[in-house]
């Protein structure tokens, strides 16, 4: 690939071009020994994240707490990220962003009546 953008005038690196696939939603997929080719990561629809953060939610948060536009998601440890990374990939877009450690996760709500509406979602997901 990076012969052929080279031919087109494009100097870049390989970890350049992997990290903008990324980005527009590519995933490397192995199709034999050494070999790989891209593919399109179709999104998964909100019924079956919900169903996912259901069963992290179930399995691994122990606490939810809250103030003004912030949540507090407490879990076992080494959970926090995997429960973060789904919240993150449901795109909703009143949670302006989440950190996560290795037993909490920060969530930012653009509203305070909006971190109210999440923080009810999950609850009912406990």
């Amino acid at each position: 690939m990076l012969n052929e953008l080279k031919r087109e005038g494009i100097d870049t690196t390989q970890a350049t071009v992997s990290r903008d696939l990324q980005e527009m939603g590519f995933i490397k997929v192995r199709v034999g020994r050494g070999v790989y080719k891209y593919e399109v990561l179709e999104k998964p629809s909100e019924v079956l994240l919900w169903n996912r953060l259901k069963v992290l939610f179930g399995n691994f948060v122990t606490d939810i707490k809250s103030t003004d536009n912030l949540i507090l998601i407490k879990t076992s440890p080494g959970n926090a990220n995997g429960v973060a990374s789904l919240i993150d990939g449901m795109e909703r877009k009143e949670i302006l962003g989440t950190i996560a450690g290795d037993d909490t996760i920060l969530i930012v709500a653009d509203t305070e009546e909006h971190r109210k509406d999440i923080e009810q979602d999950f609850q009912e997901l406990l």
